[in-house]
């Protein structure tokens, strides 16, 4: 999945009727909860799959509106269970991707939806939610209702949350779950902080449980430092390409303690296409050839007429990865969120989850930033024990614990290690919630 794209979502007229967005929060403002979920079902998937989407406006002055998809754990103890919040990264990458490539219900085989057997939703309640208004399905009628930084990020988020809740009110107790993918290792710890601070202050109700990073990007720098180093190892680099990759990190670095983020975002990509000009290693997945990317078979589903006309998308233009949000966070991007997922460790269960095989989140860069952590746990996580992870006498992982700090590598897994290894991240996900890991 690229971490930017073609277009920017935005309403385009079709030559076929899929009607106009479903905006649910008129709705739930005055009260009509069950009108609300009368006409956001989504009833034409899978028979046995509950599940509703639409819109919530999140900033009513330019009409910005984020799209859902919601999965009732597919059980009828779903009213007790988790429940999960996806995000996808990029910036600016669709959360749809996760649903169908990675963690929901279901899957696209050859333009043919198919079951997927570990489903997130075989355990949890999972929202999907397309953030950044931009990305995906959301969108925004003014350039004043883009947004650019984490702070923004939150707010949207949480009013998005809080209309979801009245949504569907009978969650509002149950455990709640943040995760993510990539670069929406900002994005998590973001809206999670924000939830415990309203909690501190007595002005809000989420029962947050803990944070589930996958491949995430917390920290610029940390995620950048041993890129060098790790190529070199993995074969795909020389020395010489290595010591360049050094000294290059060494500008970055310059740049981002003077807070020349622009600048120290142009020296990533310069960096990274240094890299891939002298490897043509696929960043997300060093064993496959980056000549066996994806093609576009899911975006061209979800920019179907029929598709939109079944989840209520309307008239908007989706884009699985939108490249206006990206350059929207360009100035965010090597920017840190340590600070947040320092404060949360004291208080919630995180997890940062790695795969073997991943480049851009190098494993090695993971445990950089879990090192450089400052919290009450640091000590013991320094001296913590490595373990196993044993799937059918098999070993797939590696796991170490301290406190709240949960640090797992997936055996054969790429970037996208929910894709890679379904089974595995179902397992590891259930240990979590169930504080056994």
């Amino acid at each position: 999945m690229p971490h930017a794209s073609r277009v920017t979502p935005e309403i385009t007229p079709d030559s076929e009727n899929v009607g106009e967005p479903l905006i649910l929060t008129p709705y739930l403002k005055s009260n009509q909860t069950s009108t609300a979920r009368e006409l956001s079902d989504v009833k034409t998937f899978f028979k046995g799959i509950v599940s509703n989407s639409g819109y919530f406006t999140v900033n009513e002055t330019y009409n910005s509106n984020l799209f859902f998809w919601f999965f009732r754990k597919t059980s009828d103890d779903w009213k007790e269970a988790p429940l999960l919040l996806w995000l996808q990264g990029g910036p600016g990458c669709s959360s749809l991707y996760g649903l169908f490539e990675e963690n929901g219900p279901f899957r696209l085989v050859k333009n043919v939806l198919k079951r997927r057997k570990f489903s997130w939703t075989n355990d949890y309640n999972v929202i999907y939610i397309d953030q950044p208004v931009g990305s995906g399905y959301s969108f925004t009628n003014a350039s004043e209702g883009r947004i650019h930084n984490q702070a923004q990020v939150a707010d949207h988020l949480y009013e998005a949350l809080t209309q979801f809740f009245l949504l569907y009110p009978e969650l509002k107790d149950n455990a709640f779950y943040v995760s993510g993918e990539s670069y929406a290792g900002r994005y998590v710890p973001a809206i999670a902080y924000r939830i415990h601070t309203l909690k501190v202050a007595g002005k809000c109700n989420i029962n947050l449980k803990g944070l589930f990073l996958v491949s995430a990007t917390t920290d610029g720098i940390g995620m950048m430092k041993d890129l060098g180093d790790f190529c070199y190892h993995i074969g795909v680099i020389d020395s010489r390409i290595r010591d360049e990759t050094t000294v290059m990190v060494e500008d970055l670095k310059s740049y981002v303690y003077s807070r020349m983020w622009t600048n120290a975002s142009h020296q990533r990509d310069k960096i990274l296409k240094n890299i891939f000009k002298n490897s043509n290693v696929n960043f997300y997945d060093h064993t496959k050839s980056p000549d066996k990317l994806e093609d576009n078979h899911l975006e061209k589903f979800l920019r179907s007429h029929k598709t939109k006309k079944k989840i209520h998308a309307g008239n908007v233009h989706y884009s699985e990865c939108s490249s206006h949000v990206f350059r929207d966070f360009f100035d965010d991007i090597l920017k840190s969120v340590k600070p947040w997922v320092e404060e949360l460790l004291e208080h919630y269960p995180v997890a940062f989850v790695g795969g073997q095989y991943d480049v851009v989140v190098a494993y090695i860069s993971n445990i950089s930033v879990l090192k450089r952590l400052e919290w009450s746990g640091a000590f013991n996580y320094s001296k913590a024990k490595r373990q196993k992870i044993i799937d059918r006498k098999k070993v797939v992982g590696y796991y170490k614990t301290a406190g709240n700090l949960k640090d797992v590598l997936i055996r054969e897994a790429g970037h996208m290690i929910p894709k890679d290894q379904s089974k595995i991240v179902l397992d590891l996900l259930s240990k979590f919630v169930s504080n056994k890991l």
